[in-house]
């Protein structure tokens, strides 16, 4: 086995201007903010996350660890939404001491009021009431995700061909086909219609960076900017690659249900849901793990494929961008000695006192 399958996999996902990475104890989050800075933070995994148990089993831990993704994952968009939407606070407060036609000392009075309101305004998002909205937008988005994703494309082959039909046979058979098909071609449809919002192409260009630096630390090179860039920004454990492996499991696992009526075919595919979810997260690990066989670069072909459209090629400071974030979570990569020593916060954006080398 390649000595980089002994090493751990870490992992991630793009944020707004940023890049967060998940580590075997910890997690860390690098955002660049327009006018440069850099801002990172890294805080310690809790609970589950770092402990040996039921939830790491075969078949289980796929669910845990997509629940933790998602969790982790809000968490981490969150945060760099704050960045940002602090640095035009800043802005804000500076143009309004510049502007002033006050003392020197008012002025600089006006600026602090000017962000402790924002400071005010972003702990206001921890109230029961606000949490209550998230929760809300975060079910309403849950509802249509099902809705398209999953009522849509069962419900599409009843219109074509009839009525349902009863038992496992070859027409059962067929209309899962046709479903499978139909669920692909409806989240290629909905990528490529977000793909065209700007903030989502440079999110995306993320999605490569992080891909990028990863692949370089699994190829055994030193994590370099110009490293990073020779590599591809597409990796075979990313979550797009799980969507696709997702769809054929349940075109496989719904063939055992045959077509029965509507309502009883969706109860099926939200109950076999965690079922799907393990076998698909089991068959993504393997294929990580054993990238040189020709198996798995077979089985790794078509989500590698689907990546495409979620990736994009990311540029030098991205990549940066991208190895502040590993490094947080990864002791045996340094920061390389030309980078400029990133504002470190925590995730409510106080500062933390820097580490002496």
């Amino acid at each position: 086995m390649p000595e980089h399958e002994e090493q751990h996999f870490y992992g991630g996902q793009a944020v707004l201007e940023g890049v967060m990475m998940r580590g075997t104890d910890r997690y860390g989050i690098a955002v660049r903010r327009t006018d440069g800075e850099v801002v990172t933070t890294a805080e310690p995994l809790q609970g589950l996350a770092v402990k040996e148990g039921w939830h790491k089993w075969p078949l289980i831990r796929g669910n845990y660890m997509l629940v933790e993704s998602m969790a982790l994952g809000m968490k981490a968009l969150q945060f760099s939404a704050d960045v940002l939407t602090a640095e035009e606070s800043e802005k804000a407060a500076a143009e309004t001491a510049a502007s002033a036609p006050l003392p020197a000392g008012e002025a600089a009075t006006v600026a602090v009021a000017v962000a402790e309101a924002h400071r005010e305004e972003q702990q206001s998002a921890g109230t029961p009431l606000a949490r209550i909205w998230i929760y809300l937008s975060t079910a309403f988005a849950f509802v249509l995700g099902i809705g398209l994703f999953i009522v849509l494309p069962t419900a599409i082959p009843g219109w074509i061909y009839g009525p349902a039909t009863h038992g496992v046979n070859a027409d059962s058979i067929k209309r899962n086909l046709v479903e499978g098909g139909i669920r692909l071609l409806v989240i290629v449809a909905y990528i490529l219609a977000i793909s065209l919002m700007k903030y989502v192409k440079r999110v995306f260009q993320y999605h490569g960076a992080e891909h990028s630096t990863i692949n370089c630390y699994e190829g055994g090179l030193a994590v370099t900017v110009q490293n990073c860039l020779g590599f591809s920004p597409l990796h075979p454990r990313c979550g797009t690659a799980f969507l696709l492996v997702v769809i054929v499991v349940k075109i496989l696992v719904g063939c055992f249900f045959g077509w029965p009526v509507a309502w009883l075919r969706i109860t099926l595919r939200l109950a076999s849901l965690p079922l799907v979810a393990g076998i698909a997260y089991e068959v993504l690990r393997w294929a990580g793990r054993h990238r040189s066989s020709v198996l798995a670069r077979i089985m790794a072909y078509p989500g590698l494929a689907l990546q495409k459209l979620t990736t994009r090629r990311p540029d030098a400071e991205q990549v940066q961008v991208a190895i502040y974030a590993l490094a947080a979570v990864a002791p045996e990569i340094p920061l390389p000695a030309d980078f400029p020593t990133p504002r470190r916060v925590d995730l409510r954006l106080q500062p933390v006192e820097q580490e002496v080398a």
